[in-house]
């Protein structure tokens, strides 16, 4: 009898996932929050307007959320600032406030249906399971909100790391921290930008496209669900 051929990641001994949109879905609509109590506060903008100021904004939040104590803070600068580019008046930030309370409800966070499944089948397997996540502050607890801290062997993310994961450098400070080599550690991530960064740094890379991720499609995604995964990895 013909043995199965062997899996595309043998060698693989930590799978890493990315955590929005690859885990969990944010299943509040944010500029459609943003357009709605601005409106309500007298000053109308157009949804194009104001994605465009909002994206701004979080790209700042990318490059210097580090400067905030905490992820509320940081968070709560990202509305403020995108509103300050649309030109739009909220004295006292009291406008900027009631955005924030609404986009970062932690009740609005949900845990993908096949998550939990993937990454205790993965464990179960015997491979090491972490998370590899951009947030610059410690996304500690939010998982353990969502039940997930005990998903995962380790956890690297940007605050901790110092870099983003578009940056050759994150990957070069979890590949020392992990203590594996590059080629033993598979990564799943939903960000374009994210998977060519670390392909280059020798991970293995598996890109995932979720319905209703904001953020920019891959050409042809690799998964379109994690479950997809599995049999990559050999396991049923």
């Amino acid at each position: 009898m013909t043995p199965p051929p062997p899996h595309p990641f043998q060698a693989v001994g930590l799978c890493l996932f990315d955590l929005d949109y690859t885990l969990i879905e944010l299943t509040l609509d944010s500029i459609g929050t943003h357009v709605d109590l601005l409106e309500a506060a007298g000053q109308p903008f157009p949804p194009p307007r104001v994605r465009a100021a909002y994206d701004d904004a979080w790209d700042d939040y990318l490059q210097n959320g580090f400067r905030h104590p905490t992820q509320a803070a940081a968070y709560l600068n990202v509305v403020r600032q995108s509103l300050y580019l649309l030109g739009a008046d909220d004295p006292g930030d009291a406008l900027a406030r009631r955005i924030d309370d609404h986009i970062n409800d932690i009740e609005a966070m949900r845990v993908y249906d096949d998550s939990v499944h993937v990454l205790d089948a993965v464990r179960h397997a015997g491979l090491e399971v972490g998370l590899a996540s951009g947030r610059w502050h410690n996304p500690g607890p939010d998982l353990d909100h969502l039940q997930l801290t005990s998903c995962f062997d380790c956890a690297y993310y940007s605050g901790e790391l110092g870099h983003q994961k578009d940056n050759p450098a994150f990957w070069d400070a979890l590949i020392s921290a992990a203590g594996r080599p590059a080629a033993e550690i598979l990564l799943i991530d939903d960000s374009p930008e994210s998977v060519q960064t670390a392909r280059a740094a020798g991970l293995c890379v598996l890109g995932i496209r979720r319905d209703g991720s904001p953020l920019p499609p891959f050409p042809d995604p690799d998964l379109r669900s994690l479950t997809e995964l599995l049999p990559l990895l050999g396991l049923s």
